[in-house]
């Protein structure tokens, strides 16, 4: 995944590294301009254009700081370091393209005009005490252990019939693992928990493919057209609206029905919470985890000894468990968030005034030098692994424990299948520096029954 740092000697940081998108698709995380400020800045202010001005923290330490008090840095103003528009004739002219486009969408426009500049998407991620935990617990119930050892069952037949489509007759094969593997086993499970029928795949697919890689012309519904992410909201207010009307005539056990029939203080969620929350559990339950998948065995074929060694330890399910952290550690999907401070707070000798946002680099964190032995060095047995890939704090992954079994089962079904396997040429990333990861690896191999 891009995880070799060069000679810091030989690097002039620059502000646009930490966060320009063309640069992760270029050269992955850029753990170049993190070390660099790990190192000289591990707290530093900047600009890079396009976006407004933010506090790069890069030191795990500082991370969980901040991340352990929610009261000081909230969520909801600025969730996420994204570009924007700056000047207001430019706000004015995109809001009204935006009315344009939802114009035969009124419960949808009803939800823009009363937004104010919260957008139309508010999930977990946007919120802050107390609708935060309120929301949080809807779904806790769910996750139990009745269910979590259903979905492991069911894991392990989805990932059983995707490697036996890969094997082929058994003979020397060529994919594109990304586009042809690893998008299927999260997504099949996540759009099975959701009630998604098997043909609709695709559709939530390329919907959450164009909702988090907004910045790739491949993944944007109409390349180059910022403002087709808007028609990608109306199609899932539509689809999601759809699938709430089924559920309350017919609730049942699954995922969807919780969200669909999920109160707070005793009401159904207001309609964007509610399709908000449909959305970060479909793009959040299979993207990320997809990019682990991708980049961790990415990890091993350039690492041919860690692969080595995965064949000899793949029967021992504690062992497993510490690479697929290792995998998890090194690709780090979502790269960043950010949080707003409400009151002036002092961190590393420097005053971070209110109403100043703070960029949480969790890439940057994984690879910190005081938290990691030999961070850059890929070590399927690291132990301990306190990298910060799911976050920390009250906004810790909530699909951390699903995310870490979809990726067990498939590699404790792939690695003993390995015959034969290579990368073909250079990946491709994806343009992004939200959730970052490979979107093209084309792989020669050959697989066992």
């Amino acid at each position: 995944m891009g995880n070799t740092v060069t000679v810091l000697e030989d690097y002039t940081f620059q502000d646009k590294d930490v966060i320009d998108p063309e640069v992760y698709e270029q050269v992955g995380h850029p753990q170049h301009a993190f070390a660099w400020l790990r190192a000289n800045d591990p707290l530093r202010m900047v600009e890079p254009e396009g976006f407004r001005p933010f506090w790069v923290v890069t030191k795990h330490a500082d991370i969980t700081e901040i991340e352990k008090q929610p009261e000081i840095f909230t969520s909801e103003t600025r969730p996420i370091l994204m570009r924007e528009a700056t000047a207001p004739e430019m706000k004015e002219e995109i809001i009204g393209a935006i009315f344009e486009k939802l114009q035969d969408a009124p419960r949808l426009l009803e939800v823009l005009a009363t937004s104010s500049e919260q957008g139309l998407i508010r999930s977990l991620v946007q919120m802050d005490q107390p609708d935060h935990t309120a929301y949080r617990e809807l779904v806790q119930p769910w996750f139990k252990p009745t269910n979590i050892k259903a979905l492991g069952d069911r894991l392990e037949e989805l990932t059983k019939d995707i490697l036996d489509q890969m094997m082929g007759d058994g003979s020397s094969q060529k994919c594109d693992f990304v586009q042809d593997v690893s998008i299927y086993a999260p997504l099949r499970l996540i759009t099975e928990l959701l009630g998604v029928p098997q043909q609709d795949e695709w559709r939530i697919l390329k919907l959450t493919n164009e909702l988090f890689a907004g910045d790739d012309p491949e993944m944007q519904r109409i390349a180059d057209d910022p403002l087709s992410i808007f028609d990608t909201i109306k199609d899932i207010y539509q689809y999601f609206s759809d699938l709430t009307d089924k559920f309350r005539e017919h609730p049942d056990e699954s995922l969807a029905s919780y969200i669909a029939n999920g109160k707070i203080n005793g009401e159904y969620m207001p309609y964007k919470e509610l399709i908000s929350y449909y959305a970060i559990v479909a793009t959040a339950g299979h993207d990320t985890t997809r990019n682990s998948i991708t980049g961790g065995l990415h990890a091993l074929l350039t690492h041919p000894e860690q692969l080595q060694r995965f064949k000899e330890i793949v029967h021992d399910e504690n062992a497993v468990k510490l690479a697929v952290e290792e995998m998890i550690r090194w690709t780090t999907p979502v790269v960043q968030f950010s949080r707003t401070a409400e009151q002036d707070y002092d961190l590393r000798g420097k005053t971070i005034r209110k109403g100043d946002t703070v960029g949480l680099m969790y890439a940057s964190a994984s690879f910190d030098e005081e938290i990691f032995d030999k961070p850059f060095e890929f070590n399927i047995e690291r132990k301990p692994n306190r990298h910060l890939a799911f976050g920390t704090g009250p906004h810790q992954c909530l699909g951390l424990i699903l995310a870490r079994l979809e990726m067990r089962v498939f590699f404790e079904q792939l690695i003993p299948r390995i015959a034969e396997m290579e990368l073909v040429g250079d990946p491709e990333r994806v343009r992004a520096s939200f959730v970052h990861g490979l979107k093209h690896m084309n792989i020669r191999y050959r697989l066992t029954d």
